[in-house]
């Protein structure tokens, strides 16, 4: 199809669907089965498969992502030509593949684990396993062309995550205007976050000094400086007490903070942050989904919305296994108890 043609075919697809999704008030109907078979009916209306629990529950996992991928590239596939950005949100579950595949041939594992499927949008050849030269071959990844050492994995894993988030911001000079700006603060927003929580992490539990977090930010430019766009903002947080809330609370990331009671003692939660971002982020993409319709800004924020949506129903998932209270599962994405992703 033309861009204009699959643009609006694209957009009144998705607003059906997304109001079946599991996002916004929707979101808690996910927490109320009570077993997996029950889950499995409500997410895909048919009889849950006749298997062993703990087979069901991987299942679940993998016909929710296989659906996703399945829709995304069929939409994909409509454009005479796609934008890159949207091809190029593919090759964030490409590179999870990749990792995916690393940590089984590190562990010498017989059989290629369970990966997405991206059909033709896939780079990498994984029929060629465990043969990762030739997996890798002719595509942006060929520089692994060998298993690492088991404990050189997660070097490599940050080297593809730089490689494709680097790839993924360049992609963004295609477009122009509102919806540039639009796409740059979702983006932004995602890796923005990402350090910050990152860099939390690596202060407090594994008391890491300034240089050693900086060697391990995410970064758009060149490295990870001052002059980077997420990594800079985080840079210049590093020296900032981890116990003072009046500090932190003018910061640009004040409304993702744990809550401050006066008389008792706080300390900067990076888990939270990750959580309350995590609803923050599908809000905006819910609400960017309306207010750009048919244009590039529909499959990229349908992506986002249907990322939260994955998450929620692994929690979902995790809380009948292990029997687990549904807000306190719920609790574990974010979710506010007084509604869900738009609430």
């Amino acid at each position: 199809m033309d861009k204009k043609s699959a643009d609006e075919f694209i957009f009144a697809k998705l607003s059906g669907k997304l109001r079946k999704s599991f996002v916004g008030e929707r979101t808690k109907l996910l927490f109320e089965p009570k077993s997996l078979s029950e889950l499995w009916t409500l997410l895909f209306n048919t009889p849950a498969p006749v298997i062993p629990e703990i087979m069901l529950a991987q299942k679940i996992e993998i016909e929710a992502y296989n659906r996703f991928f399945s829709d995304y590239t069929d939409f994909v596939s409509l454009y005479d030509k796609p934008n890159p950005v949207i091809i190029d949100l593919l090759c964030e579950y490409e590179v999870e593949n990749l990792k995916l595949v690393l940590a089984a041939l590190c562990n010498e594992e017989q059989k290629i684990p369970p990966i997405a499927d991206l059909r033709d949008f896939s780079q990498c050849n994984f029929a060629n396993w465990p043969n990762i030269e030739k997996i890798t071959q002719n595509t942006q990844f060929e520089w692994l062309n060998s298993v690492p050492d088991i404990h050189h994995i997660n070097q490599i894993d940050f080297k593809l995550d730089i490689q494709v988030i680097k790839h993924l911001w360049k992609s963004l000079e295609h477009e122009s205007g509102e919806i540039k700006t639009v796409m740059e603060d979702l983006f932004y927003t995602e890796f923005i976050t990402k350090n910050l929580v990152w860099m939390l992490r690596l202060k407090i539990f594994y008391k890491m000094n300034n240089e050693q977090i900086i060697n391990r930010l995410i970064y758009v430019t060149d490295c990870a400086d001052e002059k980077d766009p997420v990594a800079g903002p985080i840079i210049h947080l590093l020296n900032v007490p981890l116990d003072e809330y009046d500090a932190w609370s003018h910061s640009k990331y004040h409304d993702l903070l744990n809550p401050f009671e006066p008389g008792v003692p706080w300390k900067i939660n990076p888990l939270w942050i990750e959580k309350k971002n995590r609803v923050k982020l599908t809000r905006k993409a819910i609400s960017y989904f309306h207010q750009y319709p048919m244009s590039v800004c529909t499959l990229v924020t349908w992506n986002k919305i249907k990322d939260y949506e994955l998450s929620c129903i692994r929690a979902a998932v995790e809380r009948i296994r292990l029997n687990i209270e549904p807000s306190e599962a719920m609790k574990t994405v974010g979710i506010p108890q007084d509604g869900g992703a738009n609430g």
